[in-house]
């Protein structure tokens, strides 16, 4: 049986794994070292594209990255949720947030991209990306409390489609209570505890693109042996053939 994705172990391969727990732990705790050289977040707008200018390639290339998505959502139904990539997170599952996967921990997902050519050659062009999804969230629907654990990366939730009614869609993440605006970035720290809640009638997608800043050299060779680790497991190699999407016929 392929235990790949059970909570609570990270597989290297199919028979090695290390405790996710721990490793949770051991990365926060350095986190707290990184955090120096992070950025304050979260940013909106402007304020996101002036500390980060290399963002605007998404606001340039909207229309083109819009219509590439609005062709995904003609077969939505084939789209998986968290739970299917990764039965692991069941905890933040919710069959209303389904996401579709162009590149995680630097592995692409060639049949995904098949699809949406142009978005990908915008986000190969943002230095220090390792990962760009799309995030859907159908109306009256939200995602549980729940943190990441990738310290020194920056994630980007690019809005693509938002609520007439912004202020009934939001993220609440360290503090703050955030709408999203479309074309308008939102950077934040994945590692603090967040939350979604969408209390709408209508859809809202962003597109995911998360990115690691440079960092002084022990803190560089920490965060690369962790992105060679993880991207190299099996964890990731099973995450990517289960996000992989056939095309419609």
């Amino acid at each position: 049986m392929n235990q790949v994705g059970q909570r609570g172990r990270l597989y290297i391969t199919r028979r090695l794994w290390l405790p996710q727990y721990l490793l949770q732990q051991a990365n926060l705790w350095l986190a707290e070292r990184i955090n120096h050289h992070m950025p304050k977040l979260p940013l909106m707008g402007d304020e996101a594209l002036k500390r980060f200018p290399e963002l605007s390639l998404l606001t340039r290339s909207h229309e083109a990255i819009k219509a590439e998505l609005l062709q995904l959502l003609e077969s939505k139904e084939n789209i998986p949720d968290l739970y299917q990539v990764h039965p692991r997170d069941k905890s933040i599952y919710s069959p209303q947030w389904r996401i579709y996967i162009l590149k995680l921990w630097g592995y692409e997902i060639a049949t995904n991209i098949s699809r949406c050519p142009e978005t990908m050659e915008v986000v190969a062009r943002i230095p220090g990306v390792h990962t760009a999804l799309f995030s859907i969230l159908d109306p009256h629907s939200g995602i549980p409390p729940h943190e990441g654990w990738a310290a020194g990366v920056v994630r980007c939730h690019y809005p693509l489609i938002t609520p007439e009614k912004r202020e009934d869609c939001f993220m609440e993440v360290a503090g703050h209570r955030l709408c999203w605006k479309e074309r308008e970035p939102l950077l934040f720290d994945d590692t603090r505890t967040h939350l979604v809640k969408n209390n709408t009638s209508q859809m809202r997608v962003v597109l995911i693109v998360d990115f690691e800043l440079p960092m002084p050299l022990p803190l560089r060779a920490f965060t690369k042996l962790r992105y060679h680790l993880v991207r190299n497991s099996e964890e990731i190699r099973h995450m990517c053939e289960n996000a992989a999407v056939e095309q419609p016929s």
